[in-house]
């Protein structure tokens, strides 16, 4: 029997410990594609140390253009003894590995989804202000202070003018309803439930794990409101793809 695909996460004070959108998307891909995995959890300050001890490329430049920035997700595949960063790229590596699973780029349509997550990540963006601001709480303290001290660099501005409670919380949270009307809108063209119309793909695992992502965070009340815009499309493929178990 092969060994787990182990996977690094950050650990969130939420039920299963997942948290991160990004995460969820490898999460997702390997739930659907039938692989088992492990979990293993790194405080942010530790990411940089570990990823380079088990061989880990860089996934960029560091905000200051210090040096070289290392992310999660990360995944070590002990049947191969691969080692792979960023969800697209693992997302790649598992369409190439293990081909006999269900796939997430049908049809060769792995350059077009590339694209329709740039497009996706630019509309979702005015919700992050407020994203920001609901995650950091539910953030262990040494995770929590790194990741207001990478925001603070993300947005140009102080931590507590991310996205204060009063007019500029509402204009973001009106923006943040707007920028999912267009995001539906595309779906609504598919003429079925995922964007390539009854074809599951990589593309709505990118959705479903944002989506599950807010479900996370946003306190009760903000879910409550996310799920009625719509008509209720959030919550249906955050259900839907759910069925798939994502938590070990």
């Amino acid at each position: 029997m092969s060994q787990p695909i182990i996977l690094y996460d950050l650990p969130g004070k939420v039920p299963g410990k997942a948290l991160s959108g990004n995460i969820f998307k490898t999460r997702y891909t390997l739930a659907y594609k039938g692989l088992v995995f492990q979990s293993v959890w790194i405080e942010s300050q530790d990411i940089e140390e570990r990823m380079k001890a088990i061989g880990a490329k860089p996934t960029g430049r560091k905000p200051d253009g210090s040096g070289d920035f290392y992310t999660l997700p990360t995944i070590q595949d002990p049947s191969t003894g691969a080692v792979v960063s960023d969800s697209f790229a693992i997302a790649e590596y598992l369409e190439k590995t293990y081909p006999s699973k269900p796939t997430v780029f049908p049809r060769n349509t792995k350059a077009l989804i590339s694209a329709f997550e740039s497009a996706f990540m630019n509309t979702l963006g005015p919700a992050f202000p407020v994203m920001n601001v609901v995650v950091a709480p539910k953030l262990y303290p040494k995770n929590e202070e790194y990741f207001k001290k990478q925001a603070e660099v993300r947005f140009g501005v102080k931590w507590e003018d991310i996205s204060p409670v009063g007019p500029k919380r509402d204009a973001d949270w009106k923006n943040t309803k707007a920028a999912f009307g267009i995001i539906d809108g595309w779906y609504s063209k598919s003429g079925g439930k995922w964007i390539m119309g009854d074809t599951f793909s990589y593309a709505d695992i990118l959705v479903a794990a944002w989506m599950r992502c807010f479900s996370v965070a946003f306190d009760k009340d903000q879910w409550e409101e996310v799920k009625s815009w719509n008509g209720g499309r959030w919550d249906d493929i955050v259900e839907e793809i759910n069925k798939y178990s994502i938590l070990d």
